[in-house]
């Protein structure tokens, strides 16, 4: 009996793995339209790492990889590095532990279902949705660190769930473990740890105080050292980095937007009169403290918009779809009724269960909403939403199912929902496998791969790439597997920085020149005109046309094709 279960879980677990693989890993070549420039700077890290153990800064064995202008965390790249070892393909090797880690999360989740008593068929259903959404189908397709964030967070909430279901204190070693490299997948999550922790203690508080004061001792332990890497790197400015420059706090010019208010609020009734002073309220009402508030209240409430989640996504188009929200309708409906069956349910562990999801959901924005630099809800910022919202779904689907009595009225309840979620989502992978690709093939930054690869066919002394779309620099180093002449393994070292009156930008030492040109002082110097080739947006072939005038004559060598409606064309040329 016990083999016969073990036989039936294997079989579930490989075809949900499988099934998840698989929908994940079609065309991912080429879908989305190709790598953008922080996929390729990860790519090269990971090419770096394995053939010098460092960065391509020289770091080695690091916590955070120095890119060029940012610390990386390190575990999606430390994946890389290993998938390159037996794949080769650039594309393959970046995006492949992305689907790995969403094939993974798809099984997890089952488990996870199952752990909490849900029937065969409510989990599978369950399942299908959460493998079938498109912010999660999306995520797993491409080389965001955020699939493997994901994973962890569902293995540590496994972890707990096992816990709470058997007493055994082992599998609170495991959830530490988990949450504690969730930043090392992406350092957003630093935040949201430190909000999950709460909210387990807020809820679970009087099982933890009678844990054995050994074991809490331990978990302490453990915590310290799966955090002290991260907390070294915090202390030293690698972590964290990034949001040291983008928080609301940091935001340039509150002290003018303050000072225009406050204006604004004496104009009409002392026109034309100076040296009016500011009355006392509207110093209390327009300050830069109620400026980076209103700034948060309107970040976070924009993160459970309609718009957001099921109309329009992120607008960014690297992470949403511009008119394809995150959920189907089906999903809201569904969503409801299982926040219904939430407030009716007498389970206590699956009630306690529910609780820490929905606070969970509802803390989720808060990485989010103290950042300034987004125009639109961030949906990699926000991902920690959709295991939320998928698991209240599952929850609905659930209890339509409990509700129904008779097994014909089941075999139909499930069908249907089967069907309505595959429908859902052939219409969207439609729009995702051709249109998609047509709006977002610019943000994707295609067409760079194919423009280098013609490059590097032709024999000149120096070459000169404009930076005005994008910065050729990492795709370079990362498609032509960039090695420096002297073997160094700190790749930068041998890229230098060059500043004169018609090139400002770096330089490779085989001559690759990557930055902004002015053409009319380039034109002066006869003896780079004689060796060198240019490549150029063709956003920028008006200002190369103008300063040419009758002197100079384009030689165009190669000039991209049009794959795709909205893609940036490049142009590969000589001047005569």
């Amino acid at each position: 009996m016990k083999f016969d279960k073990i036989k039936n879980i294997a079989i579930i677990f490989l075809i949900t793995f499988l099934v998840s693989f698989f929908s994940k890993f079609y065309l991912l070549n080429s879908l989305p339209p190709s790598l953008f420039s922080d996929e390729v700077d990860a790519g090269y890290q990971a090419m770096t790492f394995n053939r010098c153990f460092s960065d391509y800064n020289g770091n080695k064995f690091p916590i955070h990889f120095q890119s060029f202008s940012d610390w990386r965390t390190p575990l999606y790249i430390y994946s890389i590095s290993i998938v390159n070892i037996f794949i080769q393909n650039p594309e393959l090797s970046v995006r492949l532990p992305s689907v790995i880690f969403g094939s993974l999360s798809s099984v997890i989740f089952y488990l996870l279902l199952k752990k909490i008593k849900f029937k065969l068929i409510p989990a599978l259903i369950s399942t299908i949705v959460w493998t079938l959404n498109p912010w999660l189908f999306h995520f797993s397709r491409t080389g965001f660190e955020v699939s493997g964030m994901i994973l962890f967070f569902l293995l540590a909430i496994y972890s707990l769930i096992s816990y709470l279901t058997t007493k055994k204190t082992s599998y609170l070693y495991p959830m530490v473990i988990f949450f504690g490299l969730m930043p090392l997948f992406y350092s957003t999550s630093k935040l949201s740890l430190i909000l999950i922790a709460v909210t387990i203690i807020y809820i679970w508080f009087h099982t933890i105080i009678k844990l054995p004061k050994k074991t809490i001792i331990l978990l302490a332990c453990l915590t310290l050292f799966i955090s002290s890497p991260l907390i070294i790197d915090t202390v030293r400015s690698r972590s964290g980095f990034r949001f040291s420059y983008i928080n609301i706090f940091t935001e340039p010019h509150l002290d003018k937007k303050t000072d225009y208010l406050r204006y604004e609020d004496i104009y009409s009734d002392h026109i034309g009169e100076i040296g009016v002073v500011t009355p006392l309220s509207s110093k209390i009402i327009h300050n830069r403290y109620t400026l980076m508030l209103n700034k948060f209240i309107q970040n976070y409430i924009s993160s459970f918009s309609t718009d957001f989640l099921f109309l329009k996504g992120d607008l960014n188009l690297r992470h949403g779809f511009s008119n394809y929200g995150y959920f189907y309708l089906i999903d809201l409906v569904i969503f409801l009724i299982g926040m219904y069956s939430f407030l009716k349910t007498k389970n206590i562990l699956k009630k306690q269960i529910s609780k820490f999801f929905l606070i969970s959901l509802l803390l989720a924005p808060i990485p989010f909403a103290l950042t300034r630099d987004s125009l639109s809800p961030h949906a990699t910022r926000l991902i920690l939403m959709a295991p939320s919202i998928i698991y209240f779904i599952s929850l609905g689907i659930n209890y339509l199912y409990q509700k129904i009595k008779t097994t014909p009225l089941k075999i139909l309840l499930s069908f249907g929902l089967f069907i309505t979620y595959i429908i859902s989502f052939l219409y969207f992978f439609h729009f995702y496998r051709y249109h998609y690709p047509q709006t977002s093939a610019r943000d994707w930054h295609y067409g760079i791969k194919q423009t280098l690869s013609q490059v590097s066919k032709t024999n000149y002394k120096n070459f000169y790439i404009s930076n005005k779309y994008e910065s050729f620099l990492p795709f370079y180093l990362f498609y032509q597997n960039y090695v420096p002449i002297k073997q160094d393994c700190s790749p930068v070292k041998s890229i230098i920085s060059q500043t004169s009156d018609y090139f400002t930008g770096l330089v490779t030492e085989s001559n690759y020149h990557f930055g902004i040109i002015e053409w009319s002082s380039i034109l002066n110097q006869s003896q780079i005109l004689a060796t060198s080739a240019f490549i150029i947006p063709q956003s920028e072939l008006s200002t190369v046309e103008n300063a040419l005038s009758d002197k100079f004559s384009m030689k165009i060598i190669n000039q991209s094709s049009q794959k795709y409606l909205n893609q940036e064309n490049f142009i590969f040329f000589t001047i005569e």
